[in-house]
């Protein structure tokens, strides 16, 4: 077809020959190959020129548009291999995404233009590529991904705390034991209380199972509630460090405390990453690593 194209635009094949580098027997030996795949004549040769038939000027008209389309393709391609555009779908866990990883990728679209970001929020440990995602980070250990790609990016620690008013009557539990005295707040987890994880100074996994005074659905109910000085509850220590840190919040038996759960970013496993995906990548990884430093995960 560009063989064809060259001959129409010189005029001959002799001069499409020099403009392709080919001899002009292999320029006719093309233009011959094509017309015999169409079964129709496109050129009147005669010894002193070409004359294109109406099927030929039809072609040429059809291939040009062709050539022009692909061009256009081929650049953008190789504009997108340099500079990260085109469509990238994200799926981020609600709150730890919302509210630490989602600013970071936000920025991104302010630095690239031509980048668009499709960004959802869930849980679940879908197949990637069956949801399009392009990228995706979760909290929890992996299960068996194959064909997927992961990088720890840290650690969810969580804490147990209370209010500085709930503990202003109250003594401050020392050992887990201590903990029946109290109202607790506690998560449902496949329609039953989750039970909580401790570490004895011994090294011991103690799992208890709180008699709840509420049951409450999600982090932020939880940590609305620990507010309102209605008891002791676990939480992302992320979420809480604010309140923690300006004595609003006192965290308990941190020492004892276990569960914190790892953070992972996947991507479906391929010999090259495109631009779009690596500087997402890179700007979770940043923003994680920075979240690290000053504790916010482990």
């Amino acid at each position: 077809m560009g063989v064809f194209l060259d001959v129409c635009a010189a005029g001959s094949f002799a001069a499409a020959a020099v403009r392709l580098g080919l001899t002009p027997s292999a320029v006719a030996k093309a233009v011959g190959r094509l017309e015999q795949r169409l079964g129709v004549r496109l050129f009147h040769r005669t010894t002193r020129r070409l004359a294109l038939t109406a099927e030929a000027v039809a072609y040429r008209e059809v291939c040009g548009a062709a050539r022009q389309r692909i061009e256009r393709v081929e650049m953008e391609l190789a504009l997108m291999a340099s500079e990260p555009a085109g469509n990238l779908r994200i799926s981020l866990p609600p709150l730890l995404g919302t509210h630490l990883i989602a600013p970071a990728l936000y920025r991104l679209c302010d630095t690239w233009p031509r980048l668009r970001l499709e960004i959802s929020t869930s849980t679940a440990w879908t197949e990637l590529a069956e949801d399009n995602i392009d990228l995706a980070v979760r909290i929890g250990e992996l299960p068996e991904l194959p064909g997927l790609m992961a990088r720890r990016l840290g650690m969810q620690r969580i804490v147990l705390c209370g209010s500085a008013e709930y503990f202003a009557s109250r003594a401050v539990p020392q050992t887990a034991q201590d903990l029946a005295g109290h109202s607790l707040l506690a998560a449902a987890r496949d329609g039953r209380v989750a039970p909580w994880h401790f570490r004895s100074p011994g090294g011991e996994l103690i799992v208890m199972e709180p008699e709840p005074k509420l049951v409450l659905d999600g982090s932020l109910l939880t940590l609305s509630a620990i507010r309102a000085g209605q008891g002791i509850g676990l939480v992302p220590y992320w979420l809480a460090r604010d309140a923690i840190l300006d004595g609003s919040l006192v965290p308990v038996l941190e020492e004892l405390v276990t569960g914190h759960l790892p953070i992972n970013a996947l991507w479906i496993a391929s010999p090259m990453i495109v631009p779009r995906l690596r500087v997402a990548i890179d700007a979770v990884v940043e923003t994680t690593r920075e979240a690290a430093e000053t504790a916010l995960i482990g």
